[in-house]
């Protein structure tokens, strides 16, 4: 065990499955002392074997109150905060098909950017108290590209890429803002990933065919490898990484 985050306090939103339940699982197998959260009802009981560094808790990052609450709680519970990694997030598939597209619009955008803007704005006071600390923000590669329209992921209106943009672009100005205060901010930026969020694409044989083609690697990727990834960027190991955004997407990018 490499213990990369030893004594590290951590707060996980959207902890209750895909990849914000893989980055508590790594965290916690890292060392690391963690608060999960979540707006779903989760137990997260499989990972009950470190009981006294795992505390759930549930809420919405869209509502400023659960944020500041869950950094007091974790405050409260570990004594410190060090990490705060912003895995909460919905796209407007997962929606019902009679939500108005406004409404739409809307909801994918208050979770993705704003429940990532609230978090952060909770938690940075904490991270100074702290001495500094690191700031991990899951955007996505529809930060950079769109969809194909091969796929009809999309009609042009999609909430999704402009909301992971956005959250892109606050990850890269709040890092310049608090550098100089030992402040770490970065972007992970998953390709397709294997998850609850992405369920309702790689279930159809077709459109999985299509996503896989787009993956140079071969394969669409599992939320293991983006915790592997933003666990490097909570660490120490990561103390001259700050502003940047890290794809994860088996050259979907790079194509």
């Amino acid at each position: 065990m490499s213990n990369l985050l030893t004594n590290k306090v951590a707060i996980v939103t959207g902890a209750a499955s895909g990849i914000g339940k893989s980055t508590v699982e790594r965290f916690l197998s890292e060392g690391a002392r963690v608060l999960a959260v979540d707006r779903e009802d989760f137990t997260l009981s499989e990972l009950s074997l470190t009981p006294n560094n795992l505390k759930i808790d549930q809420g919405d990052v869209r509502d400023r109150n659960d944020c500041i609450r869950w950094v007091e709680a974790a405050l409260g519970l570990f004594g410190c905060l060090d990490i705060v990694v912003n895995s909460a997030g919905i796209s407007a598939r997962t929606l019902s098909d009679d939500v108005d597209f406004e409404q739409k619009w809307d909801e994918v955008v208050s979770v993705n950017l704003k429940g990532t803007m609230l978090m952060c704005h909770s938690a940075v006071p904490a991270l100074l108290q702290s001495g500094g600390g690191a700031i991990v923000n899951l955007a996505s590669i529809m930060s950079f590209v769109g969809y194909d329209p091969v796929m009809s992921l999309s009609d042009g209106f999609s909430p999704y890429p402009p909301s992971k943009g956005g959250v892109l672009q606050l990850t890269r100005d709040l890092a310049l803002q608090v550098a100089s205060k030992k402040i770490r901010v970065n972007a992970v930026c998953p390709g397709f990933v294997y998850t609850k969020l992405t369920k309702a694409v790689t279930d159809s044989p077709d459109i999985h065919a299509a996503l896989v083609a787009k993956h140079p690697i071969g394969r669409l990727g599992e939320p293991a490898e983006i915790a592997s990834v933003i666990t490097f960027l909570a660490s120490d190991e990561a103390s001259f990484v700050t502003g940047a955004a890290w794809t994860v997407d088996g050259g979907y990018t790079a194509a």
